[in-house]
């Protein structure tokens, strides 16, 4: 797929006029200005998913089990610190109404330092981390990786400028170089006999293009200035959301801590594993909508019942995409997980059949919790979080001793208890509720549930007559169009809204 020289449409000559500000964007139809810069994300995610899952095959025959849980433990800290480092301030300067050059420059300069001490400060906890899980060889890994903190920071303001813009065609595009290189750099590494720097690398290398390439396209030099009551503002507001960020990464990332202080680092790269396959469906159906969301909602923050149905619109359009591809490949796992990563993956198919039961759930979350920051509710949104990080631990912990699958089960039915929570807080805010948010997701959860009993039931047959590989794609083929039939048949609205998500032009 080529999206590097794309036919100029209607929509990015406007996503270019948009661009040349870094204002809000102030074209009246915001959810259409927000479905056009969602299709852009869309179109580069697709090419990223191409990309870094192919790399991924290659690299999951050429590393093993362990050095990819290696990896994810090192990741885990990255990942939360990372989220630490930023300080919530990209989102300040998203969420503020009024744009300020002074803003913006403090929270460049802010950011940077933040960035350089949480860079220092994982290089002298690494040689306590690696003594806590036992792997010597993970210090060296923290270390390089703890540089991505300083290159991240970097860049980080010039994206959010892009953001508020509606400058999503470029970041998109921004994203896929990126991805183009990381991926080379480790496929190199890779067959080279480099095993986990292959990896390391992959981040160092796509963490730094990310950054340059967001400079290229936003243009903007900082001024030498540091507002300091401007950065007091930053800070409280900043510190909310990232501690908010913290707390929902770390409830997914520390199932891979706990799992690796009871289990074993193969058992870590099985819950990677699982994830990632996820994530693969997420970066197509579910990101390029979130990714859009802080910049739209904020933009609707004086309009509470147009901020409602654009959630609803977005819900439905990611739900349509992500529940059947969550649902089909939990039916497809024993089947898929071989013949994608190889034999020695076998035992990822069971978790991926239990987190696939998250689809609904994950998708109307994943909307949800940016409208808290775009209604500078960050205080609620901090405290939900914790509840959820403590309850996540809790099942966790007590999951966890009996096995990776029972440790995913639990994760599932924590989310589930506690999301209607979330979505009565937000519903105090816009007209959001649960009654409403079921009768969104349930068409599309009933006939993907219809679509995956067929593939449960017709897989084995097809497989004795055409064998694993063959009988693999016939399954997929006869799932998709299942689900589309019952589509058109079963809920046309909804088929009508996702449609739109692909269609629809701004006005």
């Amino acid at each position: 797929m080529s999206v590097g020289a794309p036919i100029l449409t209607e929509a990015a000559a406007a996503a270019d006029a948009s661009e040349i500000t870094p204002g809000l964007a102030l074209g009246a139809d915001v959810a259409g200005r927000s479905f056009d810069a969602a299709r852009w994300v869309a179109l580069a995610s697709v090419g990223n998913v191409v990309l870094s899952f192919g790399v991924f095959l290659v690299l999951a025959r050429l590393i093993g089990p362990a050095e990819f849980g290696m990896v994810a433990i090192a990741a885990v800290f990255i990942d939360i610190l990372q989220i630490v480092a930023r300080c919530g301030l990209p989102d300040a300067v998203v969420q503020r109404a009024d744009y300020d050059e002074a803003f913006a420059a403090t929270a460049f300069w802010v950011m940077l330092a933040a960035g350089t001490l949480w860079a220092a400060a994982l290089i002298a906890l690494s040689g306590p981390i690696a003594w806590m899980f036992d792997l010597p060889e993970l210090r060296p890994v923290l270390c390089a990786l703890s540089a991505c903190f300083v290159i991240t920071a970097a860049g980080a303001i010039h994206e959010a400028r892009l953001q508020r813009s509606f400058g999503f065609r470029k970041l998109a595009l921004r994203a896929l170089g990126a991805n183009i290189l990381g991926g080379a750099a480790a496929l190199a590494l890779a067959t080279s006999g480099y095993g986990v720097w292959s990896l390391v690398v992959q981040r160092l290398v796509a963490a730094t293009a990310t950054t340059l390439l967001t400079w290229a396209a936003s243009r903007w030099i900082p001024a030498r200035r540091l507002d300091l009551a401007a950065a007091r503002t930053q800070i409280a507001f900043g510190s909310r959301v990232f501690c908010t960020y913290l707390l929902l990464v770390a409830s997914i990332r520390s199932q891979e801590v706990i799992a690796a202080y009871f289990l074993s680092a193969a058992d870590v790269g099985y819950l990677r594993l699982a994830w990632r396959c996820i994530d693969l469906v997420s970066q197509v159906a579910v990101i390029p909508l979130t990714t859009v969301g802080l910049t739209t909602y904020a933009r609707l923050q004086d309009q509470p019942a147009e901020l409602a149905a654009t959630f609803y619109d977005f819900t439905a359009a990611s739900a349509f995409l992500a529940v059947p591809a969550f649902f089909g490949m939990a039916a497809v796992a024993p089947t898929l997980i071989p013949f994608l990563f190889g034999d020695q993956w076998h035992d990822a198919a069971p978790v991926l059949r239990m987190l696939a039961f998250l689809a609904p759930e994950f998708v109307a979350t994943s909307m949800l919790w940016m409208i808290f920051t775009a209604l500078g509710q960050t205080g609620t949104a901090l405290r939900l979080a914790g509840v959820q990080f403590a309850l996540g631990a809790v099942a966790a912990v007590l999951t966890a001793p009996l096995g990776l699958a029972t440790l995913a089960v639990g994760h599932v039915v924590r989310a589930y208890l506690f999301s209607p929570v979330i979505v009565a807080k937000v519903g105090g805010l816009v007209p959001v509720g649960n009654r409403h948010l079921a009768r969104v997701l349930l068409p599309v959860t009933a006939c993907a549930a219809v679509m995956a009993g067929l593939v449960l039931l017709i897989q084995g047959p097809i497989h004795d007559v055409l064998g694993d590989r063959l009988g693999l794609f016939a399954a997929v083929a006869i799932g998709v169009l299942a689900y589309a039939g019952l589509a058109q048949v079963l809920m046309r609205d909804t088929l009508r809204t996702a449609l739109g998500f692909f269609l629809r032009r701004s006005a």
